[in-house]
């Protein structure tokens, strides 16, 4: 049994209702895809790591994007090809990218090393997680986090697996201040569609601006991160 399937047996998801709800935040997702897609093309192979209900690989053309996923619940929402453990793909590709999966994964250094070895040497990895842990809070717990990352962590990560890190900034300057008084406020950590809906439309907007005034230095409620495989 590979150390990637062990891991993903470890993880207890439980928080598919603020999964569901995220989808409603169009323009928070939008942003991302269009990272995550940044410097691709027709060709280049992709995989999906915790692909989850789909949300960025079904935005991707039918057989563009293989992906992992270990929620048998979640598996029939994605359109892509779709595995439940690393070990069943044999190739490798160009560009692995994760989004807000690490987190939920006890044993996560063993998870970057088995994707390190599954991306192409010059291949790209993309790494996007929850960040700062003194913002940690009931919606964390609910939802299975064991962590939220700062930017040295994620970068001594990627280093420690083999990786050269190309960039690792904070996202989502507002968000910050806003999951702060979310954990002040003890919400029991679920969200509704329309706080999602007002955030997504009113305060993410005015977040990116500063995250691009901040080049996301300072802070932000994720770390987003870049790095290579050397050749």
């Amino acid at each position: 049994m590979s150390q990637a399937k062990q891991t993903a047996q470890k993880v207890d998801y439980n928080g598919s209702d603020n999964l569901a709800m995220m989808s409603f935040a169009k323009n928070y997702n939008g942003s991302l895809y269009e990272w995550v897609k940044q410097g691709t093309t027709a060709s280049t192979l992709i995989l999906d790591f915790g692909a989850g209900n789909g949300e960025y690989a079904n935005r991707f053309p039918a057989n563009a994007v293989d992906t992992v996923e270990i929620d048998p619940e979640l598996l029939p929402l994605i359109k892509q090809p779709v595995y439940t453990d690393l070990s069943q793909l044999s190739h490798q590709y160009d560009m692995v990218y994760t989004i807000n999966v690490l987190e939920h994964i006890e044993y996560h250094q063993a998870i970057v090393n088995d994707l390190f070895n599954k991306i192409k040497p010059g291949g790209t990895i993309k790494v996007f997680v929850p960040a700062r842990m003194e913002i940690f809070s009931r919606m964390d717990e609910h939802v299975g986090h064991y962590r939220r990352y700062d930017k040295r962590m994620v970068s001594e990560l990627l280093k420690s697996s083999g990786f050269q890190v190309t960039d690792c900034r904070y996202y989502d300057f507002a968000g910050y201040f806003i999951s702060l008084l979310y954990k002040w406020l003890g919400k029991d950590g679920r969200i509704t569609k329309d706080s999602v809906i007002f955030y997504d439309r009113i305060i993410f907007p005015i977040s990116r601006v500063f995250d691009q005034l901040t080049s996301g230095k300072i802070i932000g409620k994720n770390v987003l991160a870049e790095a290579i495989r050397p050749r």
